[in-house]
């Protein structure tokens, strides 16, 4: 017959065991969840960045263009030289609509299409 020492110094060892258990867990899945959303992050702040960049540069968008430029120094991990950050300053960022091969965010597709006059082959 065992004794109740012994069931009692099980008992708290389990809990214990139980708690760390629970404890680990949390904190690795805490862990995985940050790492997984990193990416998330840098790429939202990468699209917004390049959105101010793409705007047309005035004398009051300067710091703010320059923060543009140093996120994605940053985050895309892309180093733009002397030149690169100077024609950034002062130039927009050449975009063309559709280049990337589908409608992109804040685009609408055209209200109306135009259909060819396609005539149908003579009927012999």
């Amino acid at each position: 017959m065992p004794s109740k020492e012994g069931s009692a110094t099980s008992g708290w060892l389990l809990a214990i065991v139980g708690l760390l258990g629970a404890v680990l867990g949390a904190a690795i899945t805490g862990g995985f969840n940050y790492l997984t959303h990193t990416g998330d992050i840098d790429a939202k702040m990468i699209e917004l960045s390049v959105g101010i960049l793409r705007a047309q540069p005035t004398p009051e968008t300067v710091p703010l263009r320059e923060w543009a430029i140093d996120v994605i120094d940053k985050r895309a991990q892309f180093k733009f030289n002397a030149a690169q950050r100077a024609a950034l300053l002062k130039k927009e960022l050449p975009f063309t609509p559709g280049a990337f091969g589908g409608w992109e965010s804040g685009m609408r597709p055209p209200l109306s299409y135009e259909v060819p006059n396609i005539q149908s082959p003579p009927s012999r």
